[in-house]
């Protein structure tokens, strides 16, 4: 693109030639931008190969969840970077779940197997960008929307902390759980995608893993009431045994360690469902308009947790968030770790198939069963992403990646993109058996 070999314009026109192919099974689009993507195609192309050259992303097609607009202090800079808006990415309603389904829009399916769900809430953006439709997406993370879409269809994403990536989302963004992030098929990508979005050129440079860094692996559930509530499936515990094998195999020091969960076990609840309401509140949603499952939990929201879930004073919920925060902080100083290392998921992706129709309890459960790993570093303040390692089988009989999480303190997103890069240049790890 920059040296002129190739346009914006033909980047665009073979982005939506794919999109016609493959999306009417995927589902990922809810709304293309023909309009809209041809002006920025154009603009880039009718730069000189020195304005080009001065565009990290020029003529790379985009897919923005439907969360943010145009002109949200997310997007422009990507925008600015030359990127493409191609489309708007589905999302379940009020981004409450992990599976991409409404009644609006339908369900959207994995690229690896399409009779399971690609994930949510920023699923459309995932399904986009493992199926190849787009090189790159936009999704936004509010209790692991990112993390949990990415590593259900393979590809790699992070979760910034506050702060890093400017962004204006629903419900002062989600009670302040949510951050918006890239996904994209490679760390590189997603480091540049990133450092765009940030502003902050310096990260899109992958350095090599900092020789001191110590790296904490936890395959325990974290989600416990007395035993194991939520059980580990072996094919992502192994796949993060593998990648802490990938780390020592760079002389880095591994440390098994139990990541520590919340003592109370309502405070995930809490802040979710609050964040739910005040979204919900903010877009001026009312009850009768919801699904009957995200109606559930935003009234769980606005009655049973509404004191303090996802907002400011001395609250229960934000007392238990303290609590579980030093919890975490006194685990990693004691096991001399600055980095959590946890499998991405527990298990396979739920089916794909109208989640949108059932009961509150039944989303609830097929969410928590699949991802309990995602939630603490949004409730904790703290940067994330998942990175693909090792494969399992569908029952399908289809080859699908697993993922690995790794969480850092606030300011390790450079830390987290190196150990990933580390991970990812192992290759996709044969895990025999799975």
């Amino acid at each position: 693109m920059r040296s002129g070999a190739g346009t914006a314009t033909e980047a665009l026109n073979s982005a939506l030639g794919r999109i016609t192919r493959l999306d009417p099974a995927l589902r990922a689009f809810t709304t293309l931008l023909d309009e809209e993507g041809r002006s920025a195609a154009a603009a880039v192309d009718a730069s000189d190969e020195t304005g080009r050259s001065g565009l990290p992303l020029a003529g790379v097609p985009l897919a923005i969840k439907s969360t943010v607009s145009l002109d949200n202090p997310v997007i422009t800079p990507l925008l600015a970077a030359g990127a493409i808006p191609v489309g708007i990415t589905a999302a379940p309603q009020l981004c409450t779940w992990g599976m991409t389904d409404s009644e609006e829009h339908g369900v959207t399916r994995n690229p690896g197997d399409e009779s399971l769900s690609a994930g949510g809430s920023s699923g459309g953006s995932a399904a986009a960008v493992a199926s190849g439709m787009v090189p790159l997406a936009v999704g936004d993370d509010g209790m692991g929307s990112l993390r949990i879409p990415a590593a259900a269809c393979g590809i790699v994403t992070i979760k910034p902390g506050p702060g890093v990536v400017p962004t204006r989302l629903a419900g002062d963004n989600w009670g302040r759980l949510a951050e918006s992030g890239p996904l994209a098929r490679t760390v590189e990508d997603t480091a540049l995608a990133l450092s765009v979005m940030a502003g902050r050129p310096e990260l899109a440079s992958v350095r090599p893993v900092p020789g001191e860094a110590r790296v904490g692996l936890s395959t325990t559930s974290p989600i416990r009431l007395g035993r194991d509530l939520v059980r580990i499936r072996e094919p992502w515990s192994r796949a993060a045994r593998e990648a802490a094998e990938v780390l020592r195999d760079r002389d880095l020091v591994v440390v098994e360690s139990s990541l520590p969960s919340p003592r109370d076990p309502m405070l995930y609840l809490a802040r979710w469902t609050s964040a739910v309401a005040r979204a919900a509140e903010d877009e001026n949603l009312p009850l009768s308009a919801m699904e009957r499952r995200t109606r559930h939990h935003a009234l769980l929201g606005r009655t049973v947790f509404r004191r303090g879930g996802a907002g400011d004073g001395d609250t229960r919920w934000n007392r238990a968030t303290e609590a579980l925060r030093t919890e975490v902080e006194r685990a990693m100083d004691t096991a001399g770790v600055d980095v959590w290392l946890t499998p991405a998921l527990a298990d396979l992706p739920p089916e794909a198939t109208d989640w949108h129709q059932r009961s509150w309890g039944r989303s609830l459960w097929a969410s928590m069963r699949f991802s309990p790993f995602t939630p603490l570093a949004n409730v904790l303040g703290w940067p994330a992403m998942t990175v693909p390692c090792g494969r399992t089988a569908t029952p399908a009989g289809r080859d699908l990646p697993t993922s690995v999480q790794l969480v850092g303190r606030p300011g390790s997103e450079s830390t987290l993109l190196s150990l990933a890069a580390a991970i990812e240049s192992a290759g996709a790890i044969d895990v025999a058996g799975a």
